[in-house]
């Protein structure tokens, strides 16, 4: 590949990746249930927020059965149509005066717990069973994770993404396709705090740049002393992960981004960033991700050329010295072809 002119010697990305996270399913995101302090906390750090979709998941109520503090049996779901069972066995206890549990009336969904009164304490979701042991990580539809929407909830710093989201039309559309189209398939949230960005640096001494050494300094220095803010990160990820994953239920950013005339960029081409590069894992909760887009996988990143118009090197180009240009594989460019 013949070399284009490297503009200077140091070129530099933005890196934002995810940290903490919190995961719940729309019947619990939408009820009135108070979180706890830690989840709590998390919460209002979290601005980003992903809807998915996984199988619906039921007790099959002819098999469970409650022993020794033990509930066992077998967990129906169907992919496809596909009825599928799993068999599960984990402890739960009989707490706050609960003397009996049972399977709840169809659809199956809940074990239920109730005192001597015939009053419900308590109640386990059959998909938090499935969730919550080791029984999905034998089996594939049940740990990947199909994303539908990208979103953000920053605003003023005030609302977190479970606070916006409520009151959220698209996530109201989504609800209502996924019960016409998909009934077989239940809506869950994963929202995520994103820690300040790092910048990377690559610096190729191979060729000759056109700026000076001084030049390329004083550059670097103003990309340190303006850093850009809460709110310029938040939307450079939305933006970011929207463009990797092309969610279906998302127009914005889909298949334009990047581009000048994207008003959340202007300030990384003011300050000459080259490329940005946004991560999200979700490795610890033993999740893929995934869209027709990009294929499953628990940790992504979304590589970003934000200079690929121009007649210079990119901070993922390298040369060889003999006017040869080497670039690094799965960079986004520009606009997508559709």
């Amino acid at each position: 590949m013949i070399g284009k002119p490297r503009k200077y010697i140091s070129e530099h990305a933005v890196n934002i990746y995810s940290a903490r996270w919190l995961m719940t399913n729309a019947q619990q995101l939408m009820s009135d249930g108070v979180m706890r302090p830690d989840e709590k906390k998390v919460s209002d750090l979290c601005h980003i927020y992903v809807v998915t979709k996984l199988p619906r998941i039921n007790f099959r109520p002819d098999t469970t059965k409650y022993e020794n503090e033990r509930v066992s049996g077998h967990l129906q779901y169907r992919v496809k149509g596909e009825l599928r069972e799993v068999p599960f066995d984990i402890e739960f206890p009989l707490l706050d005066g609960a003397i009996e549990a049972r399977v709840s009336d169809h659809p199956h969904r809940e074990l239920q717990t109730f005192d001597d009164n015939g009053q419900e304490v308590r109640h386990l979701p059959a998909s938090s069973v499935a969730i919550g042991s080791p029984i999905r990580m034998e089996h594939e539809e049940l740990n990947a994770l199909e994303v539908l929407y990208v979103g953000q909830a920053f605003g003023d710093g005030d609302r977190s993404a479970f606070e916006r989201l409520r009151s959220h039309s698209t996530l109201q559309k989504i609800l209502a396709d996924v019960q016409a189209n998909y009934p077989d398939d239940e809506v869950y949230v994963l929202t995520f705090e994103y820690v300040h960005y790092q910048i990377l640096t690559m610096m190729n001494g191979m060729v000759e740049a056109q700026k000076s050494d001084d030049e390329d300094s004083a550059r670097f220095y103003s990309i340190i002393e303006n850093p850009l803010s809460d709110h310029q990160q938040i939307c450079l990820v939305e933006a970011a992960l929207i463009r990797y994953f092309g969610p279906r239920y998302n127009v914005i950013y889909r298949d334009s981004f990047p581009s000048r005339s994207h008003k959340i960029l202007a300030e990384c081409y003011c300050l000459d960033f080259s490329a940005l590069i946004v991560e999200i894992d979700t490795e610890e909760l033993y999740f893929s991700l995934y869209t027709d887009h990009a294929m499953a996988n628990q940790h992504h990143i979304c590589q970003i050329d934000l200079v690929a118009d121009e007649e210079r090197q990119s901070f993922f180009c390298f040369s060889d010295g003999k006017g040869r240009d080497f670039e690094m594989p799965n960079v986004i460019k520009g606009a997508r072809d559709v």
